[in-house]
């Protein structure tokens, strides 16, 4: 049907894309779990690099004013000693040429600048009140660092550098011997060019470590795909075909990690299920022909119940009834006779006693015939005996009955069922086999009890008898065999052409003690 098609369609699309997501899913984990860690790291790394190459590019810097500050002093000392204040203003001149240098000034110990490349803003005060000049002049003087990164007036982040000029004896012609200090040198450099630097830098390591981790993650996926995801995704469609009732599911793995456990597990499993399966499916035929055996023993037992009570009719009606109605009508005759002649009554009255003890005898077999009392009364052995006195009076054989090991009394439902399979297994003796000595033996060891029926009769083929009632020959057999299993017993049949037979069956007393 093409309805019917179409859904089937969408239920292996819908299954398609459900093992696609999950399969995503466990690549999206597994990359979030390669690559996280790999970036954190990275990151780690990258910022303490990026930290110490910031510190590396401030002691440089710090180095690069000292050593600046260091050649301003030794020119200026050899300047002033020769009063040679022009080379001053030309070497000053020089290095502020230099785009490092953001500004260059000697000041004097009252902040004036007494010196500046250019000769730019010579005389002017320098108040350190200013904002770029409190991260320094805001601590006490001995806390005061001798460099800081400060912003300028034209907002510009430079490397402050402040070299006092310490006064020598070559200095006393000029300046108080008793002043410590003649003067500051201060240092600005732009700290910009080596900061965009560091930034590209930081910016170039940060792509290379991007293309890094791309590059983990693309070879982790291709390594994972043929080590981990194929693999997986074999065992997820065996899975699937398993769960959709393919029995016949098996995959070849050859490697020794977790994945090839669990792939063997499977396949152990699928192979324990299908052998489970085979066993079940041999299980239900047999319960399925055992079924069918009881069903056509069921129809055989209310046919030969039916048959049984017609007999009973008949021989109630044809034996039983015709002498209770001689009976009858002699003592009609009797109580006539009575009246005219009492000597002819009287020798009818004896005529008429046999014919009592004949119907008495007819009642008493049709009543063994259809449940002996004495097993009931007497038990299950004193019963087989009295069967086979009768046996042996209406039939030329010898028959003998062997109890070993027996209780008094068994279960009541034992005692019937036992009595039932020798009532079968004997009758059959007598009437088919034509057996002419029969051997009954019953015996309780290990809490079973176990029955035993040999004849020397003519036998059968075991082959031409079938069992599972679908001939009426094999329903006495079947039923046998049903009321052992009926007691959770079996039943062992022996029997060859021309070898008699011999039946056994073996019946569990679990809480009754043999003797």
């Amino acid at each position: 049907m093409p309805g019917s098609a179409g859904t089937k369609r969408s239920f292996h699309l819908n299954r398609w894309w459900q093992q696609q997501l999950a399969d995503s899913s466990l690549r999206i984990k597994v990359t979030i779990g390669v690559a996280l860690p790999l970036v954190i790291l990275l990151g780690i790394f990258t910022g303490a690099e990026y930290i110490r190459q910031r510190q590396v590019l401030l002691e440089n810097l710090s180095l690069f004013a000292s050593y600046s500050a260091q050649i301003v002093e030794d020119n200026l000392l050899h300047q002033m000693l020769e009063n040679d204040l022009r080379g001053v203003q030309e070497m000053l001149d020089t290095l502020g040429r230099r785009e490092e240098f953001q500004a260059l000034y000697i000041l004097d110990n009252e902040g004036e600048i007494i010196f500046a490349p250019g000769a730019e803003s010579l005389g002017t005060i320098l108040d350190n009140h200013e904002a770029d000049c409190q991260p320094c002049h805001r601590l006490p003087a001995e806390e005061r660092p001798s460099s800081v990164i400060v912003v300028n007036n034209r907002n510009e982040r430079v490397f402050r550098s402040m070299h006092p000029l310490e006064n020598s004896p070559a200095c006393s012609e000029c300046h108080d011997p008793e002043e410590r200090l003649i003067g500051l040198l201060l240092t600005d450099i732009s700290v910009a060019p080596a900061m965009a630097a560091l930034e590209r830098d930081l910016l170039e390591n940060l792509l290379w470590w991007s293309l890094t981790v791309l590059v983990v993650i693309v070879v982790v996926n291709l390594v994972l795909d043929r080590t981990v995801f194929s693999r997986l995704q074999r065992l997820a469609l065996a899975m699937s075909r398993f769960g959709q009732g393919v029995q016949t599911v098996s995959i070849s793995d050859r490697g020794s990690d977790e994945i090839a456990r669990l792939t063997g597990a499977f396949d152990e499993m699928a192979e324990k299920i299908d052998r489970r399966q085979k066993e079940n499916d041999l299980l239900s035929d047999r319960l399925r022909q055992q079924n069918i055996q009881r069903g056509e023993l069921l129809k055989g037992l209310i046919d030969a119940q039916e048959n049984e009570r017609k007999r009973v009719a008949r021989e109630i009606h044809d034996e039983l009834g015709q002498s209770l109605g001689a009976l009858a009508l002699q003592f009609e005759g009797l109580r006539r006779l009575m009246e005219k002649d009492p000597a002819r009554a009287l020798e009818q009255l004896e005529r008429i006693q046999p014919l009592i003890n004949m119907t008495t005898g007819q009642m008493y077999e049709l009543i063994l015939d259809l449940r002996p009392s004495s097993l009931d009364d007497l038990g299950l052995v004193p019963t087989l005996k009295a069967l086979a006195n009768r046996l042996t009076r209406s039939n030329d054989l010898r028959f003998s009955v062997e109890a070993d090991g027996l209780p008094d009394r068994l279960p009541p439902e034992i005692e019937t069922a036992c009595f039932r399979i020798f009532q079968e297994a004997l009758n059959n003796a007598v009437r088919h086999a034509g057996a002419t000595q029969i051997e009954v033996s019953l015996t309780c060891h290990d809490h079973t009890i176990a029955g035993r029926v040999r004849d020397d009769g003519r036998g059968f083929d075991l082959s031409s008898i079938n069992l599972d009632g679908s001939s009426p020959r094999g329903l006495g057999l079947l039923g046998m065999r049903e009321r052992a299993a009926q007691c959770s017993g079996a039943m062992e049949i022996d029997s060859r052409p021309g070898h008699g037979t011999q039946i056994q069956f073996y019946i569990p007393l679990p809480e009754v003690d043999c003797d």
